[in-house]
């Protein structure tokens, strides 16, 4: 077998075949990005991306992490960030804000803090506090189970318009009274 038997043509994205119709899935994503972003280990899907980059296939390596960022798990994300170029983690990361359940979300900032990426971590809070709906984010304050991250989110949070905040506001005031309520609970039993 020779080298030119072993080519592999160059393919459109939109050639590729059909979207996948997946939640996860990125626009244009065809079965075989999504397969490689979320089942090859980091380090290859790391290195796959610097090869896509170096043959001025950015959208694909982007795209690849963006799905990467959205569908892998929290610990897989944030052991991946560390080994992608600047702008590429951040827009994978605005992915994975936009796009990840908020108790996923919550789970990755704590995750992101504790490995040393916080800049990474604010990242995050910056981009769903500014993305997500208002109940989302008020569901997330809880769940960063640290004072700092609530702090960031609420202060990226304070972007909105004023008709949010006013919403935001009402939606932590009803979580703060249900908490205390159910601690008055437990104290009685």
């Amino acid at each position: 077998m020779s080298a030119d038997d072993t080519h592999i043509p160059d393919v459109h994205p939109a050639a590729a075949g059909p979207v996948n119709s997946r939640p996860g899935a990125g626009p244009g994503s065809g079965p075989l990005l999504e397969a490689v972003a979320v089942q090859r280990p980091v380090p290859e899907l790391a290195q796959l991306v610097t090869i896509l980059n170096e043959s001025d296939r950015h959208a694909h390596a982007q795209e690849m992490l963006n799905t990467a960022a959205a569908l892998r798990p929290v610990e897989d994300v944030a052991a991946m960030l560390p080994l992608l170029g600047g702008g590429q983690a951040v827009e994978a990361l605005h992915q994975a804000a936009a796009r990840r359940p908020v108790d996923e979300l919550a789970r990755l900032v704590r995750r992101l803090n504790e490995s040393g990426q916080p800049a990474h971590a604010q990242e995050v809070l910056d981009t769903a506090a500014t993305v997500r709906t208002v109940q989302d984010v008020a569901a997330m304050v809880p769940l960063l189970g640290d004072q700092v991250p609530a702090d960031a989110l609420h202060s990226a949070a304070a972007r909105r318009p004023v008709e949010e905040l006013a919403q935001l506001v009402g939606h932590l005031d009803q979580a703060s009274a249900s908490e205390a309520q159910q601690g008055r609970w437990r104290r009685r039993r």
